[in-house]
């Protein structure tokens, strides 16, 4: 039986932790059910293992356990997730989900669509808060190894969808009356 339990996770160079729920592991990432904050379940978080400085039981874990249960909150993998490498898990949330999200320091989270890959580097094309785009052209790309965490199904994630969706029929709209 697979086990249940909240993990606390210490990203180097961030100061606050990843908290969440185990789910699946290789050598190389970490798949957890998010929990921002005490008993809040927000999407799933991919933890890159060679960015994790510190992983270590919690003295409130087994409480959290235990709310997260009371809850229903279920240990289970989304439909059709394997770990592969880390472009190809960009590209299968984007697919799953409609969008990615990726942070490559703890400060600094990126919403987008993967336009272009190599071996070290993926382009994407941005979105900002606002619901607008900015082009993978107008981007430096970013450096594949340096992608600490990927974020999917999150409220603020799904609520970035569904921003630019709604913006990207306003345009439409518009050029369908002119």
């Amino acid at each position: 039986m697979k086990p249940y339990r909240v993990e606390y996770m210490q990203l180097a160079g961030w100061k606050a932790d990843e908290v969440g729920l185990w789910l699946a592991e290789n050598d190389e990432w970490l798949l957890l059910r998010h929990i921002p904050v005490d008993y809040v379940v927000d999407g799933y978080v991919l933890l890159s293992k060679e960015h994790i400085a510190s992983r270590r039981p919690h003295k409130h874990r087994k409480q959290v356990e235990r709310v997260l249960k009371l809850k229903g909150v279920k240990a289970e993998v989304p439909a059709n997730f394997s770990f592969t490498g880390t472009v190809e898990m960009l590209r299968w949330v984007e697919e799953q989900y409609g969008l990615v999200e990726f942070t490559d320091q703890e400060e600094s989270t990126f919403f987008g669509w993967i336009v272009k890959s190599d071996v070290v580097h993926v382009w994407p094309t941005l979105l900002r808060p606002n619901g607008t785009t900015q082009s993978a052209d107008d981007t430096d790309p970013f450096v594949i190894s340096e992608i600490q965490l990927i974020r999917f199904d999150t409220d603020y994630f799904n609520c970035m969808r569904l921003l630019w969706q709604h913006k990207q029929r306003l345009k439409l709209r518009k050029l369908s009356e002119n």
